[in-house]
């Protein structure tokens, strides 16, 4: 085999190597492009493979009514979260750091046979004073309080709102979840979160935001 004839097949071979990688790499991009799992009532529910956990990421666009000052205060009334957020049992504050910034406790029901599951949250919500968007960060705190018989740890939990004010008293709302149920869950509990969870949670809380406590409700670090 002469010289020349070596180099072309050696720049074909790398040709075909570049050629392999940049496909893995599409096909790894695409497995991160959000699915859309269900649209309905103007909720979009949306899916991802995730990179922190073995579970998919989860992530919801809507709109709802209200002033940011309303959202603000639904978020910050803890106990008020089994009449909104999916299979929520029990939620109560466990330290209070500020105004907009707290620790609680959330019990999750599951159904049978699959335990239930709890956490504790580290609650904080920013304004930006300039967009007066609004940011809220929800992350499970690991080892924050003792474990309790019976119920599954959540071992992994990160949830990011970001919430923008719109004309006419309404809110644009992106919402990203990231979460490890623990014991490895099975597939049917996973999925009931994954898809019927986040469409519930949000049409739940959009009828809670026309309570007049929370629909003519203000805060004095939210600018609506």
């Amino acid at each position: 085999m002469n010289r020349q004839l070596k180099i072309l097949l050696l720049l074909s071979l790398c040709a075909g190597l570049q050629a392999s990688a940049q496909k893995a790499r599409d096909a790894a991009g695409a497995s991160k492009t959000w699915v859309l799992s269900k649209d309905q009532d103007g909720i979009r529910v949306y899916t991802r493979t995730g990179d922190s956990s073995r579970f998919n990421e989860l992530k919801v666009e809507t709109t709802l009514p209200g002033k940011l000052s309303s959202l603000a205060t639904l978020i910050l009334d803890i106990g008020n979260y089994p009449n909104w957020s999916f299979n929520s049992e029990k939620a109560y504050v466990l330290k209070r750091i500020g105004p907009s910034e707290l620790y609680f406790y959330s019990l999750i029901h599951s159904p049978w046979p699959a335990s239930d599951r709890d956490l504790a949250v580290h609650l904080h919500l920013i304004q930006d004073s300039d967009t007066r968007t609004l940011y809220i960060r929800a992350d499970e705190i690991p080892g924050y309080i003792p474990e309790k018989k019976g119920i599954v740890r959540v071992p992994f939990s990160i949830e990011r709102w970001v919430v923008t004010p719109l004309p006419g008293d309404r809110l644009n709302v992106d919402y990203e979840l990231q979460l490890d149920p623990g014991a490895s869950a099975p597939a049917w509990l996973i999925n009931l979160f994954s898809t019927k969870g986040p469409y519930e949670t949000f049409s739940h809380l959009r009828e809670q935001l026309k309570r007049p406590k929370y629909h003519d409700a203000t805060l004095a670090f939210i600018r609506n």
